[in-house]
């Protein structure tokens, strides 16, 4: 009996050792960007402990995702530790670091190891994947990346893009180039129906009445291409038979190459092309 009275006392003192040890760790409770959240701009980063706090050794730390310091002013206020940069926090990713003992509560237990990263754009994850998959689409249709991509009315340069998407571990993925294949050869195949006209000027125009001259037949091509995803344009030059003649080019391998007139039609009035000209139209 006396040997189970110690035994429950020893458990006793040990669970109330347990439990006045666990309470006296002073940790991280929140933080504010949380970890991996993605902020629109520059922002105060606000560290949240499970008890009031002061001043330790201060070895709290705002680093670029390459590892270079920002400066910031910290305060204390109750149970948080607020860091405020000195200057606005660019786009990119960024680690907060709070150091063992940077901060103790009250009656002075040391703060455990914490830390945390978030990202500054001005793009949330949602778009960067949308972005990603617009931009594969026209690799694949031009055989390049795009100079921009658009997010409404905003316009990021695409080696911007791709530096914002790897702070997420995103990446574009090159796909292989899909044009001069079976939309081009079915494009032309249908255009191939319809005669040279001086009557038309207009692609709409030309599929009513069966026929039009190299402008309408150009603005049909293009107006084709563009809608299966092919990047093409229309460009205008003088020629033999007319001072603006125009036709139609389309990105291969990151090159503009003729269509291929001479394959599906027999009158020189579509097939005098040349290399290049006054760009008329392009599409993205």
């Amino acid at each position: 009996m006396l040997l189970l009275f110690g035994l429950a006392l020893f458990l006793n003192v040990s669970t109330s050792a347990a439990a006045s040890t666990n309470a006296s760790i002073t940790k991280v409770t929140s933080v504010d960007p949380a970890n991996h959240a993605i902020i629109q701009k520059s922002q105060n980063i606000k560290i949240t402990f499970n008890k009031a706090i002061k001043n330790g050794n201060n070895w709290t730390e705002l680093r670029t995702i390459t590892g270079k310091k920002v400066a910031t002013k910290n305060v204390i206020n109750g149970k948080q530790l607020i860091l405020s940069p000195t200057s606005s926090l660019a786009m990119g990713k960024y680690v907060i670091i709070v150091h063992t003992g940077s901060v103790k509560d009250l009656t002075g237990n040391k703060n455990q190891y914490f830390t945390s990263s978030f990202t500054v754009s001005p793009i949330t994850l949602a778009q960067m994947k949308n972005g990603i998959i617009r931009t594969e689409k026209f690799y694949a249709s031009s055989g390049r990346l795009p100079t921009t991509v658009s997010f409404g009315s905003t316009k990021m340069q695409i080696t911007t893009f791709q530096k914002i998407i790897a702070t997420q571990g995103l990446k574009i993925t090159k796909p292989k180039v899909v044009v001069a294949g079976a939309s081009l050869a079915q494009i032309m195949k249908a255009a191939s129906k319809y005669k040279y006209s001086s009557a038309a000027h207009t692609g709409a125009d030309m599929e009513r009445i069966g026929g039009g001259d190299c402008w309408a037949m150009s603005d049909y091509l293009y107006t084709h291409l563009t809608k299966v995803g092919i990047k093409s344009r229309i460009i205008q030059y003088s020629t033999s038979y007319s001072s603006n003649h125009r036709s139609v080019q389309y990105m291969q391998n990151n090159k503009w190459v003729n269509v291929p007139y001479r394959q599906y039609f027999s009158t020189n009035m579509f097939n005098n092309t040349q290399s290049s000209g006054t760009v008329i139209k392009c599409s993205a």
